[in-house]
């Protein structure tokens, strides 16, 4: 059994691959279902012992939401030629007095023939879902809650010899015992549930292409490929060749796996992390940008103008809390200049605020922002002088609005060090030295060059060729 030390990314990544290789795990199917592909994620996680909780969710939420879907459901049909896959932490714009989903209202608003549907996926959106400036056509946290009950008491399948090899081999290597033949059986039930319940809502929908901003949706990726549906994913945060959800190119030539037909990635950077993945040996991966990083953009070249205060704009993850604020602390002890930081909370890892306003409550150059607040954090980003964070996905983000960025190296950190070889990225090791670079006004400049390189620009111009591609047959395959 391997031992349990906080690991990087990349090692978790290694040891899974010699774990999954040992066992032959790619080619143990249950019904042309590669089990292991639906547990990955979860396991590299366990075993990277981030320590992340997510917020509970209400119950009252999920109840509610599960009603609505029947409702929407059995309304009469309308067909769009797009679906977009989305969740109520998607909306945290603000348009006026309504909110936006930063992923996909710009796209609808362009691009005709287009709808979404939601779920409930973190605690604390219910206001800004109420003020939604496009509605979704259907809540699927409905099928979410349906698929768990009937996978755990009306199940496809409830033996089988990879339910048994599977938690055998966790057991063994890893020590995770709570990995029980029944509790695998549970999970592909449920998977078979779900992908056969989203089958019936692209049944009544018929789109030619869904899209999602999200790594995981296997179920829903399943019931595309089933009724030759084409899927696009949209990144969504880190995506590099050692994300759980990226698979390697060198898989046994029986294996079944759930792939998106096209990764629509940031920019080509993207495209550079994930060469020898097998993503990018089967050329489906395009660059097309990201809407909300171009509204930043344009805001930072019209409205940003450095001042005599430096604005520093930290995004939090749910990780190394108590360092970071001890790094904040420091730094401020050493930074005699007017200033302000402000300090956004990640919205599902970060839901309480009482360690920050501990630390950094009476400091009045600190403002301290909820993750649900409605001030957007690539609006901060735009107007601050300098961007911060440990491993968030807020440095992509950083660089391609033209914002300069530093990475902590606390915990998590290199899953994003590949960024310190463009310019406007650094690496913020040192509260003492951090403070004296602020003071001298020293810290570097993000070319022109280097925000095309991770954010494309003409994102709806390039979704509408990836839309196009898709509807002229390319549809979702293994």
């Amino acid at each position: 059994m391997t031992q349990e030390t906080n690991l990087t990314e990349a090692e978790v990544s290694a040891i899974v691959r010699s774990f999954e290789e040992r066992w032959d795990l790619f080619s143990k199917l249950v019904d042309g279902v590669c089990l292991w592909q639906l547990i990955r994620f979860e396991v590299s996680l366990r075993k990277q012992r981030g320590g992340l909780v997510r917020a509970p969710l209400s119950r009252k939420r999920m109840i509610t939401g599960a009603f609505i879907g029947v409702l929407q459901y059995l309304l009469p049909s309308r067909h769009y030629h797009y679906l977009c896959k989305t969740y109520d932490s998607a909306h945290r714009g603000m348009q006026g007095d309504q909110s936006v989903d930063i992923y996909f209202d710009a796209l609808c608003d362009e691009i005709d023939g287009g709808a979404k549907m939601s779920s409930y996926d973190a605690a604390g959106f219910e206001d800004t879902v109420a003020m939604a400036k496009r509605r979704p056509v259907f809540d699927d946290t409905s099928l979410i809650v349906l698929s768990a009950v009937l996978g755990r008491y009306f199940p496809y399948k409830k033996t089988d010899p990879v339910f048994d090899l599977l938690a055998n081999a966790l057991a063994l290597e890893f020590g995770y015992n709570d990995y029980t033949v029944r509790r695998l059986a549970r999970q592909y039930n449920v998977f078979r549930w779900r992908s056969y319940l989203y089958g019936l809502v692209l049944k009544k929908i018929m789109p030619v292409v869904v899209l999602a901003p999200d790594s995981g949706q296997f179920a829903l990726m399943d019931a595309c490929r089933n009724r030759k549906v084409g899927f696009v994913e949209l990144q969504h945060g880190v995506f590099t060749a050692v994300h759980p959800n990226v698979l390697p190119k060198e898989l046994p030539s029986q294996a079944s796996v759930i792939k998106p037909s096209i990764l629509a990635a940031y920019g080509n950077f993207t495209r550079e992390v994930l060469l020898g993945t097998a993503l990018e040996a089967d050329g489906r991966i395009e660059a097309v940008g990201a809407p909300f990083i171009e509204r930043a953009r344009m805001l930072r070249e019209s409205a940003f103008q450095p001042s005599e205060e430096v604005k520093v704009t930290i995004t939090t993850q749910g990780v190394a809390t108590e360092q970071l604020c001890q790094f904040v602390t420091v730094f401020l002890q050493n930074a005699n200049l007017p200033m302000k930081i402000y300090i956004k909370l990640h919205p599902a890892y970060d839901v309480e605020e009482e360690l920050y306003v501990r630390y950094l409550g009476s400091e009045p150059r600190v403002e301290i922002i909820s993750g649900k607040s409605a001030r957007s954090t690539h609006e901060l980003i735009a107007l601050s002088d300098l961007h911060l964070s440990i491993s968030s996905a807020s440095h992509y983000d950083a660089l391609g609005i033209g914002t300069p960025t530093g990475i902590i190296p606390f915990e998590t950190y290199q899953s994003v060090s590949a960024i310190l070889q463009h310019e406007g990225a650094f690496l913020v090791d040192n509260p003492e030295r951090f403070a004296a670079i602020v003071s001298r006004r020293d810290w570097p400049v993000v070319p022109l060059e280097t925000k095309n390189h991770f954010f494309a620009s003409g994102f709806v111009g390039n979704m509408k060729r990836v839309l196009q591609q898709r509807a002229e047959g390319n549809e979702a395959t293994k």
